[in-house]
């Protein structure tokens, strides 16, 4: 009899310290999804040439873009938008994307809102609705030849990208240590995924994309397991997948053989023209 009320005791208390747990998570979960909102930044945005400053309008944030064309003349170019990562700011990619621009890409960062200097909350809604009008922004300047935009997306950014790919026509997409949902990450933290604001449906999202897609994912990603990123892989018939020797911040052109996968991908979505 003893040893009942101690296993009922016990029990109530563990689904006490449970539900707290919950709560806890439930209320902080925007901190735990976009911890970049807590990043400081220079006041002012960087500076240079090959940097153009854009202000994207919305009802849900006004969020600063960083435009860099490719050094091709008066011809237009095709443009990468890319999506950076949860706990970073466009500020961060201003000098890591060089290599699109020396392949005639010109590059479009597209920041969330409330990170860096830009307005509003960050949330999947408002995160989509600025991808949008970037997008809207970008294939509206006469530079930038419209039907080859492609999105590149790292880890959350990857879910940016794929939100957009729902709503606007791309050409290609990268997607870098991305997940397949968030609510398969939530499971690994005992959440369930009812719990969650924002999903991210990733998976979905690339069934429904008809275009090519590279796939890139770090051996030893302990934040998204690789796996995460074959099925996604997977979930297209026009995929490539890359497992690349690295860790879930699984960017470094020099070491890894990026490009050497990336070009002919490129050229074969007719992104890059073959020489």
């Amino acid at each position: 009899m003893k040893l009942k009320k101690f296993v009922v005791a016990a029990t109530a208390v563990a689904a006490v310290l449970y539900t707290v747990y919950l709560s806890v998570l439930f209320a902080m979960q925007g901190s735990f999804i976009y911890p970049g909102a807590q990043d400081r930044v220079d006041a002012a945005p960087p500076q240079g040439q090959d940097v153009v400053l854009l202000k994207i309008d919305t009802s849900l944030g006004n969020v600063e873009a960083f435009f860099m064309p490719a050094p091709v003349g008066d011809r237009q170019q095709p443009v990468v938008i890319f999506g950076h990562g949860n706990g970073e700011v466009i500020d961060y990619w201003v000098s890591a994307l060089h290599g699109f621009q020396q392949r005639g890409i010109g590059v479009l960062l597209v920041e969330y809102p409330g990170y860096g200097r830009s307005t509003g909350s960050p949330s999947e809604r408002s995160i989509r609705a600025v991808l949008d009008a970037a997008y809207d922004r970008i294939a509206a300047d006469p530079r930038v030849d419209r039907a080859r935009i492609l999105g590149f997306g790292q880890s959350l950014g990857g879910g940016a990208i794929c939100l957009l790919a729902r709503d606007r026509p791309l050409r290609a997409l990268i997607l870098q240590s991305t997940f397949t949902s968030l609510d398969g990450l939530a499971v690994r933290y005992w959440a369930p995924p009812f719990l969650l604001r924002d999903h991210y449906d990733n998976l979905s999202s690339v069934r429904n994309f008809r275009g090519p897609m590279l796939v890139i994912h770090g051996r030893n990603d302990e934040v998204v397991p690789w796996q995460q990123g074959r099925t996604l892989a997977a979930a297209s018939l026009h995929s490539t997948f890359k497992l690349y020797d690295c860790g879930h911040v699984c960017w470094d052109p020099e070491r890894l053989p990026f490009w050497q996968d990336a070009t002919p991908f490129l050229q074969a979505a007719g992104i890059l023209s073959r020489r």
